[in-house]
């Protein structure tokens, strides 16, 4: 009667950790993080509301205009009538980064 006993309760044991051993080994193969998904835009800037922090750039590609939060730091070094890539924090209006984009201009050299 105690072997049996013995053996019933090693049997459990083993059952009972089998499934924790194999989720610890699987965990870090084929797991991928969740991406950050940002969302980029490009256009120029139509207005600049300092007191609210904000910017309304109008997109190249779609011609809408959208309301962007932006850093007080960066709204300070940004003007009416410039272009800008903004990347936006995913789902929101809120920029992460804002780069003036640079026209190249062609010059003929003689």
């Amino acid at each position: 009667m105690k072997k049996i006993t013995v053996i019933l309760v090693a049997l459990l044991l083993i059952c009972t950790m089998s499934p924790l051993s194999f989720a610890q080994t699987s965990q870090g193969r084929g797991v991928k993080k969740a991406a950050v998904n940002t969302e980029i835009i490009r256009g120029k800037i139509i207005s600049i509301n300092t007191a609210k922090n904000e910017i309304v750039v109008k997109e190249n590609k779609t011609g809408t205009e959208k309301t962007i939060v932006v850093d007080p730091t960066v709204i300070s070094s940004l003007k009416v009538d410039e272009d800008v890539k903004v990347a936006l924090k995913a789902g929101s209006n809120v920029a992460e980064k804002v780069n003036k984009i640079v026209k190249k201009t062609t010059s003929t050299k003689k």
